[in-house]
């Protein structure tokens, strides 16, 4: 039977996504969705925004493809199984791990019959995402991500070994690692040294690779972890930190764990100690209670940061969490806010890139588009590059300038 899997949401939907495409036999059973036997539906709930989508890519399926098996999975269905059981074409809802291995032991072609598609399968990107762990211990007030992924929950170490260097072997040169809350990583399973010693567990292996880190909470971010950053030249110089608010008012309203001064201290740390780190932050913008003091604040300690990346996210209320009781902000008030962070992101992500001209970095090669190559460098950033290249390959770029928040280069190694 051949299938598609859609997917909504944060990396750790995209690597769930990639296993569950790799049980239904990876590319040689993917086909589009208006021609696949079995459609699932892989569905985020962070936001309402994220709810009506998941019930818009319900309705296109059975547009396009009506005879298609439809399966819905995913964070969404977990927190409103039934209104997913009564949508009208919705054959089965994923609601549970042991829900999604039925369904999958159901329909999945045998491992004989898949051999290496058994592995994630990602269609034809060159960097993998494995989950290391699940689930969230962290009580912020706005967050609706423990209700429906439980407490956290690692990944056993000897696991993420296996699958790691599964991953390498099926050529993979970039593996990201994902999870919830990562920087929580092995204190569930009394795992010495947690993420830290995870990655010098998995940086043993021999290879020509690179791992990368998504995002770390502010107090995940260890001197053990930035000795890693600064020494490995396989950990890609690059980390998200979620910022959320620059108010230390606003931040204890929402239950976090730190304050703005903390993590300004943090972010200018990291780029002292780390050259070239690529450094991005998650604002929430338009928390109910958010002044416009609270905003300035926000903006100046932004402005004032080595940020390179700024990520602004419109306050959704989630029912079932302690701030989705309290009344909401002007929607007007909080999309001129999201649009002003936004606006401040990516004038930071332009002086970043301005910053690399004329200097030689790394990268790996992406897809080609309109003849011209693209690479990725390791602290995150997109290369365009004179010249199609193969895919999948380390080269060494000189960087001439940047356009349209992209970098330009020509090559001066060849791939490896």
């Amino acid at each position: 039977m051949t299938y598609t899997v859609l997917t909504l949401g944060c990396k750790l939907n995209q690597a769930d996504s990639a296993s569950v495409a790799g049980r239904l036999g990876g590319a040689s059973l993917a086909v589009p969705m208006a021609d696949a036997d079995i459609v699932i539906l892989n569905t985020c709930t962070v936001t309402h925004r994220a709810d009506r989508e998941a019930q818009r890519l319900i309705r296109a399926v059975r547009r396009a493809n009506p005879g298609a098996l439809l399966a819905v999975m995913g964070c969404a269905s977990r927190r409103d199984a039934e209104a997913f059981r009564a949508m009208p074409g919705v054959n089965a809802v994923l609601d549970s791990a042991e829900a999604l291995e039925s369904f999958l032991g159901s329909h999945a072609p045998s491992p004989e019959s898949c051999g290496r598609e058994r592995v994630p399968f990602f269609g034809d990107r060159t960097r993998a995402l494995l989950k290391v762990q699940e689930g969230c211990d962290f009580p912020c007030a706005y967050c609706i991500v423990p209700s429906v992924r439980g407490p956290s929950r690692s990944v056993a170490p000897e696991q993420v070994a296996k699958d790691f260097t599964a991953l390498l072997d099926a050529g993979f040169k970039e593996v990201v690692l994902t999870g919830i809350n990562t920087g929580e990583y092995g204190k569930d399973l009394g795992w010495s040294g947690g993420l830290p010693a995870l990655l010098e567990r998995l940086l043993r292996v021999p290879g020509r690779y690179r791992i990368r880190l998504n995002s770390v909470e502010p107090r995940g971010v260890t001197p053990a972890l930035m000795n890693l950053l600064k020494g490995e030249p396989r950990l890609c110089r690059h980390l998200q930190i979620p910022l959320q608010s620059g108010s230390d008012r606003v931040l204890a309203d929402m239950r976090r764990d730190y304050g703005a001064g903390f993590y300004g201290d943090l972010v200018e740390g990291l780029a002292g100690e780390v050259p070239g780190i690529g450094l991005g932050a998650d604002v929430l913008v338009g928390f109910p209670t958010e002044t416009s003091e609270d905003f300035e604040a926000t903006l100046a300690l932004l402005a004032g940061s080595p940020l390179a990346f700024v990520h602004a996210f419109s306050y959704s209320s989630r029912p079932g969490t302690p701030a989705g009781r309290l009344p909401t902000l002007p929607p007007k008030v909080v999309a001129e806010r999201a649009s002003r962070v936004r606006a401040l992101g990516q004038d930071k992500k332009e002086t970043f890139l301005r910053s690399f001209t004329g200097v030689e970095m790394e990268a790996l090669t992406l897809v080609s588009e309109g003849g011209r190559g693209r690479a990725l460098t390791g602290n995150f950033l997109d290369v365009t590059i004179n010249e199609a290249m193969p895919t999948n390959h380390f080269v060494r770029l000189l960087i001439s300038g940047s356009s349209g928040g992209r970098l330009t280069g020509s090559v001066v190694t060849r791939p490896e």
